[in-house]
């Protein structure tokens, strides 16, 4: 008996950022780009800017509660400027948190990070990262090699709006269903963010409707893919959609690697218990083992009859046919 598809769509839409939560990454990432396109000493320096990450490409989930008990997001603003190649890294770098930092309205830069600069306000964390354009993408600078090095953000925006039509627009829930598991169920650090959307295109299935079964299979597929070679102590090789030269698990250490394979091995076991699963209440404890608390628990039609009130009007009507697709969400899922 699986658990009705309004369940996942539920949680994807819990698991969204709140209306509050994007309204001030949109006042956050405006202000720092307009400070430094109008920077008395850095202006002549500014080309453009436009956003990266999992914000621009509608993938984000919910960010975690700071300290101070809000939830600010993580929001990536490339600037692209007019240096060259042959300025160092620690320049370009340099010269970008001074821009932040000068002014009346200057920003409190909270470090300088191997590719960027981390902006830390009451409305959103930011990246502030500088590339120089390139006639097919652009060049990062990177203060560890002291390299300028080729990278292409729009492109990997571009391919995830490909993906999400190739799944019927369910490759982006996807994706957040699986941060969300991550999150709930971590094993280190990596992988994270674009690896997972990388993962998911690889291995999720593209025609399969109900999310319940697509997240099991993708955690299958991903296990059945890497499991054995992960016994063997072996990483694969990802490439990049955007730069096929480049390995998408080059920052993702053997050990985090082995872990993630083997958290996806036991979750795949749970998820699919969870689909096999001859009563309701059983599989939804499966899929709270695998979401947590916030997947909402489904009363059984059998077992609502016999209920009254709030748990009984919970229950799905036995001649209700529950959507194929996540339910249209009532928050805007873009910014700016």
């Amino acid at each position: 008996m699986m658990v009705p598809n309004t369940r996942f769509s539920e949680l994807l839409q819990d698991i969204e950022p709140s209306t509050t939560t994007k309204e001030r990454a949109s006042g956050g990432h405006t202000g720092v780009r307009d400070h430094l396109r109008t920077q008395a000493k850095f202006k002549d320096r500014y080309v453009s800017s436009f956003l990266s990450g999992s914000y621009a490409r509608d993938t984000s989930i919910r960010p975690r509660r700071s300290e101070d008990g809000e939830e600010r997001p993580d929001v990536d603003i490339i600037v692209v400027t007019n240096f060259s190649t042959s300025d160092h890294p620690d320049f370009v770098l340099s010269e970008v948190c001074r821009a932040l930092e000068d002014g009346g309205d200057g920003y409190k830069v909270e470090r300088i990070n191997k590719r960027s600069v981390r902006v830390e306000t009451w409305q959103a964390d930011m990246d502030v990262v500088p590339v120089i354009e390139a006639w097919n993408g652009y060049y990062i600078a990177d203060r560890e090699t002291g390299e300028w090095k080729y990278t292409n953000p729009p492109e990997h925006t571009r391919w995830s709006s490909a993906q999400n039509d190739r799944f019927g627009k369910r490759f982006k829930p996807l994706v957040k269903l699986l941060k969300w598991w991550r999150r709930i169920n971590p094993s280190g650090k990596r992988p994270k963010g674009f690896v997972l959307e990388v993962l998911t295109a690889m291995h999720a299935p593209t025609d399969q409707t109900h999310y319940g079964e697509a997240f099991t299979q993708l955690l299958e597929n991903i296990y059945g893919a890497y499991g054995f070679s992960a016994s063997l102590d072996q990483k694969p090789v990802v490439p990049d959609p955007a730069n096929p030269s480049n390995d998408i698990l080059g920052k993702v250490s053997l050990t985090q690697w082995k872990d993630f394979v083997e958290k996806v091995r036991v979750y795949a076991d749970i998820a699919r218990r969870a689909q096999n699963a001859d009563d309701m209440d059983e599989a939804t404890r499966q899929w709270r083992r695998v979401f947590g608390d916030r997947f909402r628990a489904t009363v059984a039609p059998a077992k609502a009859a016999g209920y009254s009130g709030f748990a009984a009007a919970a229950a799905p009507a036995a001649s209700y046919t529950f959507p194929n697709a996540m339910a249209a969400p009532s928050k805007p899922r873009g910014f700016a």
